[in-house]
C-alpha cells in the first residue's frame, strides 16, 4: 500500500477517534444515567437574560450555587425569555426543556429527585426567579441488610371539585412514589356522606393505575355519580412492607341538576373548578 493510504488510514481512524469522544462524555453526564437523586433547579429564560438572578443561590442546605455558575452553564444560542431551563447542580448541567417534555415535566422531576412534586412547578415558575427541587433525604441503611425504612409519599393533585349528577369531572389524578425503590400497589375505596367506606368507585367513574419503578400514578375518568353528595374519593398506596400504608383523598361533591349553579345565564365556573 502507498504511503498515501497508510496517512488515510491513520487520518480517519483519529478522525473518528475524536467524533466518539463527545458522545462518551455526553453518556457518563446524562442525568438519566445517575440513579442517585439530585437536587434539580427549574428556571425561566428571562431570569438569566434579564440577570434576575441573586448572586448566590441555596441548592442544598448550607450548599450555595454561584450565578455565574449557572450563567456560564445555561447560556446557549438558542435561549429566549419564554423558554424554560432544567438545571442540575451537581452535574452542572444545562438543558432546555421543550414544550411537549413539559407536558411529562412532573414524572421526570420524580425520576430525578426521587419524589413527586407537591405543586405544579411550572405555576410556582410564575411568581418565582427559580424553583429548586430537593431529593428525597438518602436512606442510612447497612449495606449488608436489604432494609426498606420509608413509607410511601404522595399527593392527590385535584384535592376538591364539584359538579352536577351526570357532569363530566375534572381527572383526579394521584402520584406516590418510594424513597426505597420498592414496587407500590394502589387500591381505590369511597365513601358517600357518612355510610360505610366502600371497595371500588361508584359507576360511572373509572380509574387507571401506571406503576414505574418506586412510583405509581392513579387517575380517576367519568362522570359524577347521580346520587347527591360528598363523595370522598380515595387511593390506599402500599409498598407490601412498610407501615402504615398511604391513603390519598380527594373529594367530589355531587349537587342535584335542580342545584346547579348560575352566573350571568352560564354555569358558574368558580363552583366546578378543581381546588388543587
Amino acid at each position: 500500500m502507498s504511503r498515501c493510504g497508510h496517512f488515510a488510514m491513520r487520518l480517519a481512524a483519529l478522525l473518528g477517534l475524536a467524533l466518539a469522544m463527545p458522545r462518551a462524555e455526553a453518556a457518563a453526564a446524562d442525568p438519566k444515567n445517575s440513579q442517585a437523586p439530585q437536587v434539580v433547579m427549574l428556571l425561566p429564560g428571562r431570569s438569566l437574560l434579564e440577570h434576575r438572578l441573586p448572586a448566590s443561590i441555596e441548592v442544598r442546605p448550607g450548599r450555595y450555587l454561584a450565578a455565574s455558575t449557572l450563567q456560564r452553564a445555561c447560556t446557549m444560542p438558542s435561549l429566549r425569555a419564554d423558554s424554560l431551563l432544567l438545571f442540575l447542580p451537581e452535574l452542572q448541567l444545562c438543558e432546555l426543556v421543550t414544550l411537549p417534555e413539559q407536558v411529562a415535566l412532573r414524572q421526570r422531576l420524580q425520576q430525578l429527585t426521587g419524589r413527586w412534586p407537591t405543586e405544579d412547578p411550572l405555576l410556582r415558575l410564575r411568581q418565582q426567579r427559580f424553583v429548586t427541587l430537593a431529593p428525597d433525604p438518602a436512606l442510612t441503611a447497612s449495606p449488608k441488610t436489604a432494609c426498606s425504612c420509608l413509607a410511601p409519599n404522595g399527593v392527590a393533585m385535584c384535592n376538591a371539585q364539584t359538579r352536577t349528577a351526570g357532569a363530566p369531572i375534572a381527572m383526579v389524578e394521584y402520584l406516590a412514589a418510594d424513597s426505597d425503590g420498592d414496587t407500590l400497589t394502589g387500591t381505590f375505596s369511597y365513601q358517600l356522606n357518612a355510610n360505610p367506606v366502600v371497595d371500588g368507585l361508584p359507576s360511572p367513574l373509572t380509574s387507571s393505575c401506571t406503576p414505574a419503578t418506586g412510583s405509581l400514578q392513579c387517575t380517576i375518568n367519568g362522570n359524577a355519580p347521580a346520587q347527591p353528595g360528598s363523595l370522598q374519593l380515595m387511593l390506599t398506596v402500599t409498598d407490601g412492607i412498610t407501615l402504615p400504608n398511604l391513603q390519598l383523598t380527594s373529594l367530589l361533591q355531587v349537587l342535584a341538576t335542580s342545584d346547579r349553579v348560575f352566573a350571568g345565564g352560564f354555569e358558574d365556573p368558580s363552583i366546578l373548578s378543581c381546588a388543587d
